[in-house]
């Protein structure tokens, strides 16, 4: 148990990350099935040391996926080992990377392995570098065996943004020679003058070339931003910023020329240009480690299958494929193309295209359409029947970029921020020009450079990139992870909720109605079921196997299962015949069975009931949203009268679910409801025209990269309070950040009325400055971090505390 939870949640905190446990969860001391089998695989394997150093930082761990396909994976190590030496490298991209643990648990389970040379984890780009010993080192088993903990691994197609590693490093510059200006410009406010000679002209030449040095480190990320910004026409926040740095410097330099170092604005010019640094780094930051988390989405590039060429077998990308080539599906992998099985049996899941769990038996002869996958244990022939260009699959996958320059809606409260803040600036401080030209040059270009200074855009440029990094914080740890910047400008608009179904509302897996069934079962019997249900990739048989698993059955690597697609499993043993299946097959002289049944020659021993596995705070939760006045609505390709059911069971209206949809259904079905005030959320690549049609979309389904890099955010762990606690942080981040502008306003009119006045010197500036920024900076943690009150179902509840 991570250390650092609060005792007040111990009892309803997860056992392995530590995340809050959904109300009415069955698993009690997890909130998901990936944490509950992830924790038991680290104290099965003696590795609970990781615990000790995730310090209660675990992410929620995905479900392990089974049998995942490796197709990518043979083309990049038949490269690595064709290089000359004894030892070979390959570097690969990894999913789920959060804490010095993970680098840990990495390390420790590539030196368990025989064949090893080294391996090198880099935590922040989410990548690592193994190298082996050519000949000796299984890649794939490695592979599956960390992906058993809930990573996945794809090839290197991570980049580092220029910005990750510039801003650091111009922050860090920045900072260090502020500091030496300020202690330069102590001496002139306590007295040192011209008259003091070679001390003031030595102090006065370094803050200048201090100075310029801050400037041209780090004024040029807002230098660049704003002259692309009026390149394209559009006016944003880097604009004020840039200009404000360029005159304020140009100025200051002018007077240090004419020996009034003294009068110089350098210290407030370089604490401001530091601030401005700390405010980008913040808008960053979180939102690089959330799309770093996640595998890089490469649309239908990013497919591999294996061709047979002659006696040959090639792995090819998937748009090389054309009609009448003959492939090799091995378990767990895509097919990418409409294909005809050549085998005489085999069985394929098709939950990723039609969003429902189920497994279709296909027979020789039989379509296999694009999009299912080998849930067989044995590898799928197959002859494709039209060429990659024609599968559906490319229009699902497609990749959709924004187009350059086209300003969002959400973005235009901002624009119109930046443009009248410019040029309010440069009138306020031309008129303080005018004013007091009469009075000499001097004093004239005193005060405009004094209100170019406190007129800077302190509290843009800090307070509110703050208060947006705290609550992505704050979501992050609920499992909503953001991954679009202007998400949260998005969400306060929203007034529709619209969720897909399988995989959604449901977690894609069947469940058992009642665990005893299992548990009562004499420990014999056990086994012999837990040996058919665990031979078999059958969603009935999957859930059976975890249960019986769970209850201590025994596998016997002996036993021959056979399995009879539409009706069960039969294994013959010399006390007679056991089947597992539909009630008429295993005990066809039994009546009034219903479910799945466990036979011995015909007569029933056990009935297992198995439902559609829903998360277990669905229900609550919608009933939240409509009581908030959001709209909900159920989005599904299930049969119409299996969605009606499942709305009628959540507090759906009926007229809401629709229910038979294609991807184009769902598609047409957004844009009709969508008055820019949609969340869609969705899990199987049928939902991808939807979140091209959405306003906001988001996913839990982060086994494959293709829906999280559509997507606005993506979920981890089982429940969905998230969604509604974004939408109410959402709703305060936006009350904040007007405040925080409301505030700034305020106090540029103080600053604006002394300085026109001209009663505001370098001294006061380099006081006043980073005193309001520093203000602005208490009031945003105040406003985010204290628990406040707020009314809920009529009732007082309070928000639990944002991290500072």
């Amino acid at each position: 148990m991570p250390a650092s939870q609060p005792k007040e949640q111990l009892a309803a905190s997860c056992r392995h990350c530590g995340s809050p446990v959904p109300e009415g969860s069955s698993l009690k001391d997890f909130c998901c099935a990936g944490c509950e089998a992830v924790h038991r695989l680290l104290v099965d394997q003696g590795l609970t040391r990781y615990y000790s150093l995730a310090d209660g930082k675990a992410a929620p761990a995905p479900e392990p996926k089974q049998d995942r396909g490796f197709a990518w994976l043979e083309p990049l190590v038949a490269r690595a080992e064709s290089s000359t030496g004894a030892v070979c490298a390959l570097e690969l991209d990894v999913q789920g990377i959060h804490c010095a643990a993970c680098v840990w648990l990495m390390n420790e389970l590539f030196r368990r392995q025989a064949g090893g040379a080294s391996l090198t984890v880099n935590p922040a780009l989410g990548k690592v570098r193994l190298a082996w010993r050519k000949g000796s080192f299984d890649v794939a088993g490695f592979l599956r065996s960390v992906e058993g903990f809930g990573y996945l691994f794809g090839p290197s197609r991570k980049r580092s943004e220029s910005a990750s590693h510039d801003l650091p490093i111009r922050l860090g510059i920045c900072a260090a020679i502020t500091m030496n200006v300020m202690l330069f410009s102590v001496s002139f406010y306590v007295g040192l003058t011209p008259a003091d000679g070679e001390v003031f002209s030595l102090f006065s030449q370094l803050s200048v070339w201090l100075s310029t040095g801050v400037v041209l480190v780090g004024g040029w990320p807002f230098f660049r931003s704003a002259w692309r910004g009026l390149r394209s026409g559009v006016l944003h926040l880097d604009l004020p910023i840039a200009l404000g740095i360029l005159l304020v410097f140009s100025t200051s330099l002018l007077k240090a020329r004419d020996g009034r170092g003294d009068l110089a604005y350098f210290d407030t010019l370089n604490t401001f240009v530091t601030l401005m640094l700390v405010g980008r780094w913040l808008q960053q930051r979180v939102l690089e480690r959330n799309r770093r988390f996640l595998l890089e989405d490469d649309g239908a590039d990013g497919l591999f299958t294996r061709r047979q060429e002659g006696d040959r077998l090639v792995t090819v990308c998937a748009a090389e494929l054309r009609a009448s080539d003959v492939l090799v599906i091995a378990p767990g992998e895509l097919v990418p193309v409409d294909a005809e099985l050549l085998d005489a049996r085999a069985s394929f899941s098709t939950d990723w295209v039609t969003g429902e769990p189920d497994v279709r038996a296909v027979e020789r002869g039989g379509e296999v359409p694009a999009g299912a996958f080998n849930a067989a244990r044995a590898a799928a022939h197959l002859r494709a029947r039209t060429d990659f260009q024609d599968s559906p699959l490319v229009a699902l996958l497609r990749q959709t970029p924004s187009a350059p320059g086209r300003v969002p809606a959400h973005a235009r409260f901002w624009n119109a921020v930046s443009r009248r803040w410019v040029l309010s600036v440069l009138l306020v401080s031309g008129l303080g020009l005018a004013l007091w030209l009469p009075q000499g040059q001097d004093k004239a270009l005193q005060v405009a450079v004094a209100l170019l200074v406190v007129t800077c855009p302190c509290a843009i440029g800090i307070a509110v990139p703050l208060a947006y990094e705290l609550t992505q914080t704050r979501l992050r740890r609920l499992g909503l992870f953001v991954r679009s910047q202007d998400l949260l400008d998005r969400l306060p608009r929203v007034c529709k909720v619209l969720f897909d179904k399988t995989g959604t509302l449901t977690l894609g897996r069947l469940e058992l109605v009642d665990r005893e069934a299992v548990n009562a079962l004499a420990p014999g019997t056990r086994d012999v079921a837990f040996d058919m249900a665990s031979r078999s990739n059958h969603p009935v048989s999957r859930c059976l196997a975890a249960a019986l698993s769970r209850a201590g059955a025994r596998f016997s690597a002996g036993a021959q299962v056979t399995e009879h697609p539409g009706q069960g499993l039969e294994l013959l043993r010399e006390d007679g015949t056991w089947r597992l299946g539909a009630p008429a097959w295993a005990a066809p002289g039994a009546t009034g069975l219903e479910g799945t049944v466990l036979a011995l020659n015909g007569q029933p021993l056990a009935t297992f009931a198995l439902r559609e596995s829903v998360r277990a705070d669905a229900r609550r939760e919608i009933q939240a949203l409509r009581e908030a006045g959001q709209e909900v609505w159920l989005i599904s390709g299930d049969a119409p009268e299996r969605v009606r059911a499942m709305a009628e069971a959540l507090g759906v209206p009926v007229e809401h679910a629709l229910g038979g949809q294609r991807p184009e259904d769902k598609a047409e079905a957004v844009a009709r409801i969508d008055q820019s005030d949609t969340l869609y959320l969705g899990d199987g690549v049928n939902d991808s025209l939807a979140f091209e049609r959405a306003f906001c979309a988001g996913t839990p389904a982060i086994d494959r990269p293709v829906l999280p890099g559509k997507s606005d955010f993506f979920l981890m762990g089982e429940g969905l309070s998230s969604i509604r606690e974004a939408l109410e942080l959402s709703g305060r981040l936006r009350q904040v950040v007007r405040r925080i502008i409301g505030i700034a306003l305020a106090y540029n009119v103080v600053t604006v009325s002394v300085s026109l006045a001209g009663l505001m010197t370098p001294l006061r500036a380099a006081v006043v400055m980073p005193l309001s920024s520093l203000s602005l900076i208490l009031f945003t943690l105040a406003s985010l971090s204290a628990r406040r009150q707020h009314a809920a179902n009529g009732k007082p509840q309070a928000l639990k505390e944002l991290p500072a």
